[in-house]
């Protein structure tokens, strides 16, 4: 018997379903050969997959927020997941009273990426013009993008941000509990355990180098140049 064919990728994690506006635009941008991903474009200051390209365009034209909202914004791999569970139990706290006598609680039923979607790794994936009419007062939303990519209407409304990040170095210790890093490998053949150290804070002093470590410290500055930020 044939071998099962392989389920196609979400669209988040396609390179091919550009737009043409898209396209335009990434022929203009400065580029990189990437790692998991095939290329890296220069946006506004950060690096971006090209497969997540058009969910940031898609955002940044069509989302519009409303003074009630809540946006989540982290970097990846620094907590997002759990911090989406806790922000989705407080808002809800009160539609949900005494949590452990209902069942039906929705973080017991959903992944809370599914509770609390990615603006433009998701809705604005998979629909330029998502309908976001489910979504009730206050609504909850996450994004990775950083604060000069976050679209206009954030910008100008009285939404309220929630913000996370991690210090890069540390990033690794996430990566490195993942059971796909630990046993899976990259397209290329290598193993991905190969490219991630034990996983405790403050390690990365075992594995990088001190001009490493000034070069990430340095970018890291950089970035939270004006915002009152600090490693």
């Amino acid at each position: 018997m044939p071998a099962p064919s392989e389920p196609p990728l979400p669209k988040y994690l396609q390179d091919e379903n550009l737009t043409d506006e898209c396209r335009e635009l990434l022929r203009s941008l400065q580029s990189e050969k990437g790692w998991l991903s095939t290329f890296l474009h220069l946006f506004q200051g950060f690096w971006y997959p090209t497969r997540h390209m058009n969910g940031v365009l898609y955002t940044q034209r069509q989302f519009r927020a409303q003074d009630s909202d809540v946006l989540l914004v982290t970097t990846p791999k620094s907590g997002t997941t759990w911090l989406k569970a806790i922000l989705f139990a407080l808002l809800n706290r009160f539609h949900y009273l005494e949590p452990h006598k209902k069942p039906d609680h929705p973080l017991l039923r959903k992944n809370p990426h599914d509770l609390v979607p990615f603006l433009e790794l998701r809705l604005y994936v998979e629909d330029p013009n998502p309908d976001l009419s489910s979504f009730t007062s206050s609504r909850l939303f996450a994004t990775h993008l950083s604060h000069v990519s976050l679209p206009d209407s954030v910008k100008d409304s009285k939404c309220k941000l929630v913000y996370l990040c991690r210090n890069p170095k540390d990033t690794f210790d996430n990566l490195s509990k993942l059971e796909v890093n630990r046993s899976g490998k990259l397209p290329t053949g290598e193993e991905n355990r190969l490219y991630f150290r034990k996983g405790e804070v403050g390690d990365w002093v075992n594995y990088l180098t001190p001009e490493m470590i000034e070069r990430l410290d340095c970018i890291t500055e950089e970035k939270f140049r004006g915002s009152g930020l600090k490693l």
